[in-house]
């Protein structure tokens, strides 16, 4: 009996040691260092993984950190004993260096970022005339979130056109918050081939541009009108859209006086250089001014008569300078009452188009 005990304790004593034996070389196992892939491609704000075969003290090495996020994580990954986790920052190519620390084996990934899909520049119509309103809007042509996402990719949007100054701001991102503009209006006051550009900006850096094309033309009788439409008089001025701040403020007004239709343009706000923005305005859109009263002083109320209807608004005030186009006569003229003291073009239909 007692050596049935002895052989007992024995037996399971063996057990024990062969046990713990067991357990003792898993841990020890070697494990040759494999990957899944030695190579990757991810978008920026994207992770993709590669799977390894290593041990669970193993390092990563990044050349750029600026451009990708790595994370180790060993455990049991479909047949593979561990994962790279890997993030894309910006774009670019980079490599990771992976370092078997108990094998001393190393193997190199090679990783190239790819940039995140950026909002497009469109616009509703691709040509318009001058003083209409051009409506401008952001597109996403990628199946990505792209406007939900847009501060973890840049820190602006600025929309800017080229050959004017000023530029547009669409998107803003001020580190606890963000505004979006998602649709924008904009009067060319000149006709011409425009190019548009919307352009991402990143730490001072631009990191993304694109380019819109668009064509204004100078088709109506006189800037906005055509004098066909003019049936009435309007009852309060039009001022123009101006994102850039690059426009001079014009107004305008139509009126309907008889059978002479007439459109008046004053600047937004009554400035001493008024008479130079006006002359410099006319003068690059028709031209030099055909007369002057500088040059024509004894005859430019003549002129004035002449070329006006009778129904004209403002028989008289004096006449500072006189274009004449196919469609229009135009003249700027000094208002000069007890009242006021200003500046004003007025227009009216050629007679062969009365």
């Amino acid at each position: 009996m007692k050596t049935k005990f002895l052989f007992g304790i024995l037996v399971l004593f063996l057990g024990t040691i062969s046990f713990v034996s067991c357990n003792d070389d898993e841990d020890k196992t070697e494990y040759h260092l494999k990957l899944s892939k030695n190579s990757c491609e991810v978008m920026q704000l994207r992770t993709t993984s590669i799977y390894l075969i290593a041990h669970e003290n193993t390092t990563l090495d990044i050349a750029s950190p600026e451009l990708i996020d790595a994370v180790y994580k060993w455990g049991n990954h479909e047949g593979f004993t561990a994962i790279i986790e890997i993030t894309g920052k910006q774009k670019g190519e980079t490599s990771i260096v992976v370092t078997d620390n108990v094998t001393g084996e190393s193997a190199t990934i090679k990783v190239k970022v790819t940039e995140y899909p950026m909002p497009r520049l469109a616009v509703k119509q691709p040509g318009g005339n001058i003083f209409d309103i051009m409506s401008f809007y952001l597109r996403n042509d990628s199946s990505e979130p792209v406007f939900n996402e847009l501060s973890s990719v840049c820190d602006s949007i600025v929309w800017s056109v080229k050959g004017q100054s000023g530029s547009y701001r669409v998107f803003d991102y001020k580190g606890h918050g963000s505004d979006l503009v998602m649709e924008w209006g904009h009067c060319f006051l000149f006709p011409g081939e425009y190019e548009t550009y919307l352009t991402v900006w990143k730490d001072n850096n631009e990191i993304f541009c694109d380019q819109l094309d668009i064509s204004v033309t100078d088709d109506k009788d006189f800037l906005a009108y055509d004098w066909k439409d003019i049936t009435k008089t309007s009852q309060a001025w039009t001022a123009y859209v101006d994102v850039l701040g690059s426009n001079p403020g014009l107004m305008t007004s139509y009126s309907f006086n008889g059978p002479v239709p007439s459109v008046e343009v004053v600047l937004s706000s009554d400035r001493d250089q008024s008479y130079d923005i006006l002359y410099s305005y006319f003068s690059k859109l028709y031209a030099e001014p055909a007369y002057e009263d500088h040059k024509e002083k004894q005859k430019m109320f003549q002129l004035y008569d002449e070329l006006f209807s009778e129904q004209k608004k403002y028989p008289h005030d004096y006449p500072c300078a006189i274009w004449v186009t196919e469609h229009a006569n135009i003249v700027l003229l000094i208002i000069d009452t007890l009242d006021v003291f200003k500046y004003v073009i007025y227009a009216e239909p050629v007679i062969s188009h009365l």
